[in-house]
C-alpha cells in the first residue's frame, strides 16, 4: 500500500465525507453551524487542502492560497496518516490555541464530528433504514472519492486510471445520491453531484444493495446478473474503474 495514496485517500475521501455528514445530519448540522474556521492541512509530498466550515456546511478543497485559521503542517505522507490513525500529531505552523480547542481534544468540534462519522460509516447493524441509509450514504461518498485517489496514486491502480477515456462517468445510487467521475488531462476527479453528460454509468438499484456491496456482504458480478446493478455505456470505462475499486478497501479500511 502507498502512503502517499493513502494520504489523499484520508483527506478527501475520509475526511471530505464530512460534506455530506453535516448536510444530512442534523446534530452534525448543528455542531457545524457554530464553527467559521478553516484549517489547512499542509503534507509534504502529500495532500496539500483546506477543510473550510462555515453557515454550517463544510468543504474540503485543495489550499490555493486563500487564508486559514490554522495551519497543520505533517513532514511526509506518513505522518499524516498517522495523525488520521489518532497516533500522531501535527504542527500547528499558524492558530496553536485555536488548533487546540478545535481538535486538540475527543470533545472538541472537529474530533466528535470525525469520530462519530467514522463510527457511522463502520456500523454492520443499524437501528433503522434511516440511520443504514446515512451511513452507506457517507460511505458511498467515501468510496468514489477514494477511486478517484487510488487512481491517480496507487502504482498499480494508476495502470487502470490511464486506460480510462476522457469524460464523466456517473454512479449514483437510484433516486438517493449521485457523484461523477471526470477523466480529464491524465487524472481523476470526484465531483459530488450528478453527472449531466456521463459516458458510462453505474446505478446501484436500492440503498440496500449499495450497502451490501461497499460492506462486502454482495458480490458485484452477481448484482450485475441479478440487475440490481444497472451498468450503461462505455463498458471498458466501467471495468477500468471496477479495477481500482477492488483496490479501494485496503485504503478505506
Amino acid at each position: 500500500m502507498s502512503e502517499k495514496a493513502k494520504a489523499f485517500v484520508n483527506f478527501y475521501a475520509a475526511i471530505g465525507a464530512l460534506e455530506q455528514y453535516v448536510e444530512l445530519d442534523a446534530k452534525a448540522k448543528e455542531i457545524a453551524s457554530k464553527q467559521d474556521i478553516a484549517v489547512r492541512f499542509n503534507v509534504k509530498n502529500g495532500p496539500d487542502g483546506v477543510v473550510l466550515f462555515k453557515d454550517g456546511r463544510v468543504k474540503v478543497m485543495p489550499y490555493e492560497g486563500t487564508p486559514v485559521d490554522i495551519n497543520l503542517y505533517m513532514s511526509s505522507p506518513e505522518k499524516f496518516n498517522a495523525v488520521v490513525d489518532g497516533t500522531g500529531m501535527p504542527f500547528p505552523k499558524k492558530g496553536l490555541f485555536k488548533t487546540l480547542a478545535f481538535m486538540g481534544k475527543p470533545t472538541s468540534p472537529f474530533s466528535l464530528l470525525t469520530d462519530e462519522m467514522a463510527r457511522l460509516m463502520r456500523l454492520t447493524e443499524f437501528e433503522g433504514y434511516e440511520q443504514k441509509k446515512l451511513s452507506t450514504i457517507l460511505a458511498f461518498n467515501a468510496m468514489a472519492a477514494a477511486i478517484a485517489e487510488v487512481g491517480n496514486h496507487d502504482e498499480i491502480a494508476r495502470y487502470s486510471m490511464e486506460r480510462i477515456l476522457d469524460g464523466e462517468i456517473s454512479i449514483e445510487i437510484r433516486d438517493v445520491c449521485s457523484v461523477t467521475l471526470l477523466k480529464k488531462d491524465g487524472k481523476l476527479t470526484c465531483i459530488k453531484k450528478k453527472s449531466e453528460r456521463p459516458r458510462a454509468i453505474m446505478m446501484f438499484d436500492s440503498i440496500d444493495t449499495a450497502q451490501g456491496l461497499i460492506s462486502g456482504e454482495l458480490d458485484s458480478m452477481s448484482c450485475v446478473s441479478a440487475g440490481t446493478v444497472i451498468t450503461k455505456g462505455h463498458m471498458l470505462m466501467l471495468e477500468n474503474v471496477n479495477k481500482i475499486l477492488n483496490i479501494v478497501p485496503k485504503y478505506l479500511a
